[in-house]
């Protein structure tokens, strides 16, 4: 039986992901690819043979057969797409943030709880298996009650000014998914926050941020997100883990971007798990959503739009915290120059921008 016709618009790094899990995925069918630049498509035409490769997006609208577009160009463009895609009767998987806006954000949520279609976002955190464990280890009761929720993440990463404008500050183009994974776990709304910030190399946005507080149900909250971590170092390195604190357990999780480790000390017993991390967790999410379509009912654990929107807007607000308070500046213009160059050269690393695209 032939898979579900799928489409991509945007061929950068995330929609080469994607059409890996799509190949891989039986219930999947790749038909077409999209993107307005004709280096991309020239990369797509060798990467992608199976697909029609194209510079017109209508295309994938009035194709009657595409049943699936993902969306993978910059957040400047979703808005529109998403609205296009629901009236020709598709169904979306788009990344995130799903707009530029709270605004924008809040009218999408609006258009899918109003169309028949399924739609989904790239929060992967929530498809990943530590996170599955550890949270059905909470609800288990073997912590306790859930009381602190503490998520560092701290790498290279991307550069300030390297891209993803549109994304916005790191904070929010890589820390929404933290927001968002934090609030999965309280189980409730952010409540109060309080953010501090600081403009490294003197660059117009914070790349580092701390936030904490407490969501509606009284569980408190800690986040770090930076990618700060060592960016001139010889050897790179950087920094992750989760801390779930309850009144009786505790469960702590960290990876090394292969292997996550996870602890998890309850009242009754002690669980010690080491599997592969999973990166993006593109196969899980797309078997979501085939399964989504061909048997006419959502997967309750797909993330909704609602979820993409409500973590967008809470990190904005908390980066807009963090600019009412001082925020110093250390480093230099020079440093950042450094850093650039050197990514440019470096084949191996922390949020590499691949050199025959962009994203």
């Amino acid at each position: 039986m032939a898979g579900i016709k799928t489409a991509i618009i945007g061929y950068g790094r995330m929609g080469a992901y994607y059409r890996k899990v799509i190949l891989d995925n039986p219930d999947l069918e790749l038909k077409m690819i999209c993107d307005a630049s004709p280096a991309q498509r020239e990369w797509a035409r060798q990467d992608a043979p199976e697909a029609l490769i194209t510079d017109k997006p209508e295309q994938i609208y009035e194709d009657p057969e595409i049943q699936l577009v993902i969306l993978c160009a910059l957040a400047d463009s979703r808005k529109e797409q998403i609205e296009r895609c629901f009236a020709a009767g598709k169904n979306v998987i788009s990344e995130k943030p799903i707009g530029i806006s709270a605004g924008q954000e809040k009218e999408l949520v609006a258009l899918a709880a109003s169309v028949p279609q399924f739609s989904a976002v790239n929060l992967y955190l929530r498809n990943s298996w530590y996170h599955r464990e550890m949270k059905a280890f909470v609800e288990s009761g073997q912590i306790g009650q859930l009381a602190i929720v503490r998520i560092c993440h701290m790498t290279p990463g991307l550069a300030p000014g390297e891209g993803h404008e549109y994304e916005g500050p790191c904070f929010h183009d890589c820390g929404m998914h933290y927001v968002d994974i934090a609030r999965w776990y309280a189980g409730a709304p952010y409540k109060t926050w309080n953010a501090q910030g600081i403009r490294m190399w003197n660059y117009k946005d914070p790349w580092w941020l701390n936030s904490h507080g407490t969501f509606e149900n009284g569980v408190v909250f800690d986040i770090t997100q930076g990618f700060v971590y060592g960016q001139l170092s010889k050897d790179q390195t950087h920094h992750a883990y989760v801390d779930l604190i309850g009144t009786r357990g505790v469960i702590h999780m960290t990876h090394d971007f292969k292997t996550a480790h996870v602890e998890m000390r309850g009242t009754d017993r002690t669980e010690i798990l080491d599997k592969p991390f999973g990166e993006k967790n593109l196969p899980v999410l797309c078997s979501q959503m085939a399964q989504s379509i061909l048997s006419g009912h959502r997967d309750p654990s797909m993330p909704e739009f609602k979820d993409a929107a409500e973590a967008s807007e809470v990190a904005w607000e908390m980066l807009r915290d963090a600019g009412t308070h001082e925020m110093p500046v250390k480093g230099t213009d020079e440093e950042l120059v450094q850093i650039r160059e050197r990514r440019s050269q470096m084949t191996d690393g922390y949020g590499l921008l691949k050199k025959r695209h962009n994203h």
